[in-house]
């Protein structure tokens, strides 16, 4: 009887610590990469209703937007210097130099005042407001 519930008592642990694992893993609405919580190349797309779609990068964010996939009423970004979320309204997002995101070239959001010296610093091409950036924009730069 001893040996019995021993053994009864070991695979209920067994079972009971399987089962816990590990929560479930956010990923990236239109690529499905994994998102870390703690990247700093994240971005949300927030609906009307205020529910939040994470993405592993701005470009991610933007061309599902852009695509028409999300009906989001607005994108939210972490700057490039400070780490803040900011809401895409207020930043510029740069195209090229050295600054790759975890897919490769992306989208750099950086505060207007600070454009100038990250084009120069990194050898970026050019920065555009949110609103200028377009499916064409977005597909040149895969």
């Amino acid at each position: 009887m001893r040996r019995r519930d021993f053994i009864l008592a070991m695979m209920t642990s067994a079972v009971a610590v399987a089962c816990k694992g590990k929560a479930a893993e956010q990923r990236c609405k239109h690529c499905g990469m994994k998102i870390d919580p703690a990247s700093a190349w994240r971005a949300d797309l927030i609906a009307t209703d205020g529910t939040t779609t994470s993405f592993d990068t701005p470009r991610c964010a933007l061309t599902s937007w852009r695509s028409g996939k999300s009906q989001a009423a607005s994108l939210r970004a972490q700057e490039y210097y400070e780490r803040t979320w900011r809401n895409a309204d207020e930043l510029r997002f740069v195209i090229g130099g050295d600054v790759v995101g975890p897919m490769g070239p992306d989208l750099v959001p950086v505060e207007p005042s600070r454009v100038t010296k990250f084009i120069q610093d990194h050898g970026a091409d050019r920065a555009l407001r949110v609103d200028e950036i377009t499916a064409d924009v977005l597909a040149a730069m895969k």
